[in-house]
């Protein structure tokens, strides 16, 4: 498969978090024409606090609930790297798998979460890949001395333009996604091993229903999702 060129690279720690954290705004980049790929680190399958559930059992309905959400907004593609759930280590062959993919699909977006999130528990696994999305963009995506052996598969130089962070500390970025809340809505409905009677987190849609309508507040519109944006260095 040769390389090519997609709008927005989306980078998510684990199936269902797109669509939590980013939904709307993928709803109305898909139906603006944009193409969107996801790339999904983990597999989920730590997500649950039934001690019936089996790891691998969870991780088999996690991947089908991604797809399922992810078809039902349009996504172009859905990429599953399979680490397991709580387990992303910060260390140079993380980096470098984001980076083979970021130079493969040569995004002008890329999106991923706040590695600097300031709440005091949240995920591993949000602040370690969010973190190796960041220094594959820059710098190591403009050192090609870095990545001789992708070069030789024939991946070359890029640049995108921006990067999205979400669950971010310091949003200064607001996109109304008034016309798209309900579509996220019905694809966060796909994930139930999450928001189900039995999920890991019911009270999420309420949660997140919440903080889009603040964030709607902040630019006069019914809904909203809050990034940190900023251009992409295109210079080491």
């Amino acid at each position: 498969m040769e390389p090519y060129s997609t709008y927005a690279l989306i980078f998510s720690p684990h199936p269902a978090d797109n669509e939590f954290g980013l939904g709307g705004t993928v709803a109305k980049w898909v139906q603006e024409g944009k193409d969107v790929v996801y790339v999904i680190a983990t597999n989920g399958d730590k997500a649950s606090s039934d001690i019936a559930m089996p790891a691998s059992k969870l991780a088999v309905i996690r991947e089908q609930e991604q797809r399922d959400a992810a078809n039902f907004l349009g996504v172009k593609e859905v990429v599953f790297l399979g680490h397991p759930d709580l387990g992303l280590e910060d260390v140079p062959g993380l980096k470098k798998e984001m980076l083979r993919l970021y130079l493969f699909y040569r995004p002008e977006v890329v999106v991923t979460c706040d590695p600097n999130n300031p709440q005091y528990f949240s995920s591993p696994d949000h602040r370690v890949l969010g973190r190796a999305v960041m220094d594959a963009v820059w710098p190591l995506a403009l050192a090609p001395n870095y990545y001789r052996d992708l070069l030789a598969q024939g991946l070359q130089i890029h640049r995108a333009k921006e990067l999205y962070l979400w669950q971010c500390g310091e949003p200064n970025y607001y996109n109304d996604i008034s016309g798209f809340y309900e579509k996220k809505v019905q694809a966060m409905n796909f994930h139930q091993s999450q928001i189900g009677p039995n999920g890991s987190a019911p009270d999420f849609p309420d949660m997140l229903r919440e903080a889009n309508k603040e964030s709607g507040k902040k630019i006069n519109c019914e809904w909203a999702e809050a990034f940190h944006r900023e251009a992409v260095l295109q210079r080491l």
